[in-house]
């Protein structure tokens, strides 16, 4: 395990070219006087240190003198820029899909203790990220950059401006609030309970252009291995892996990923629940994942797909779908048939 916090040093890039070019700033002796060499920014996924990369945030708010400065640095977010997580947003079906993605793959970008969550109801979809370590907090800048960023990758997945619902922000204004609405296009609340953006359904559920499952099925698996490499024992990661293998053969009980894991079935539950899960937990989000990638693909019918994930018939696999989505597996295909100009059901095996 790292002893300290890192953040993805490509993401910083974003900061050198609004120094550059926004305030005329060199950033290379800022960037110097913070402990990040520059070059840094361009090596794909190098790191630096949380301390680093707050030193240089306060180290630019002071030598532009500008407290929102990071609402410029999120509007020039590129997915490049964040290695797999940004090229698995672009290719995610809907923004809610692409929001999910964020959460369950933010320590690519930071590994601050977060807590990040997407919840979606009848009045839309709310993104919110807090971080509970009152001693391990990003800069107030680098928060604004985040959420802006993400407003920007949601723009350039959906080909169009994207407005917000709502934005809140736990850090007081410490610019105007004009500058802050000027930027996300509605008023912003400070000193909130927890950062967040809030977009409409339409919005959130909307299919975007950039869709691509096979894509979005090799991200997620590179960001789980640049993730797991971050973190050499991580025992949910390792179980994940084990139960793709598993899933088809239905043998999937905790005593038989505990010996492919070589430990005992009690020390295999205590290491999951010192990582803050238990094996129920990590099956189901395994089962999902899978399910959400396979009902993408024409190729798999319902039956089939019921066998990949270990279920022993297509009624059980439903009643799961049901319980993790509120929603069935054939209402997933109907939507995503409307939204590419399929007829339901069209090209899927019999």
């Amino acid at each position: 395990m790292l002893l300290e916090a890192t953040n993805l040093a490509t993401a910083l890039r974003y900061l050198a070219e609004v120094l550059d070019e926004d305030y005329e700033k060199d950033p290379g002796p800022l960037f110097a006087d913070a402990g990040v060499p520059l070059d840094r920014t361009r090596q794909s996924g190098a790191r630096v240190s949380q301390g680093a990369a707050r030193r240089l945030w306060e180290g630019a708010v002071a030598a532009t003198g500008d407290p929102a400065l990071g609402l410029k640095v999120g509007r020039r977010v590129r997915p490049e820029g964040l290695h797999a997580l940004g090229y698995a947003w672009m290719s995610s079906r809907t923004l809610a899909e692409a929001l999910q993605r964020y959460c369950r793959y933010v320590k690519v970008l930071s590994t601050l203790p977060i807590a990040a969550g997407v919840m979606s109801s009848s009045a839309g979809c709310r993104f919110t990220a807090a971080f509970p370590d009152p001693a391990q907090q990003p800069h107030d800048a680098g928060i604004d950059a985040s959420l802006m960023g993400l407003l920007t990758l949601a723009e350039r997945a959906a080909g169009h401006p994207v407005r917000p619902r709502g934005v809140s922000l736990r850090h007081p204004c410490r610019a105007t609030t004009a500058v802050y609405q000027a930027a996300f296009g509605v008023p912003v609340e400070f000193d909130a309970a927890t950062n967040g953006l809030r977009l409409d359904t339409a919005t959130a559920e909307a299919v975007l252009p950039t869709d691509n499952p096979d894509v979005s099925v090799l991200m997620d698996q590179l960001a789980e291995r640049y993730i797991a490499d971050l973190q050499p024992q991580p025992v949910a990661t390792r179980v994940r892996r084990i139960l793709r293998d598993l899933l088809p053969t239905g043998e999937v009980g905790q005593e038989t990923v505990a010996a492919r894991l070589n430990c005992s079935l009690s020390t295999l539950q205590r290491q999951l629940q010192s990582e803050g899960l238990n094996y129920r937990s990590v099956l189901d989000a395994t089962r999902r994942s899978l399910a959400d990638a396979y009902l993408r693909e024409a190729r798999f019918s319902q039956a089939e797909i019921a066998y990949l994930l270990g279920f022993s018939d297509q009624s059980n696999f439903s009643r799961a779908y049901r319980r993790w989505t509120g929603r069935s597996p054939s209402n997933r295909d109907d939507s995503q048939a409307q939204g590419s100009g399929q007829t339901p059901g069209a090209g899927q095996g019999a």
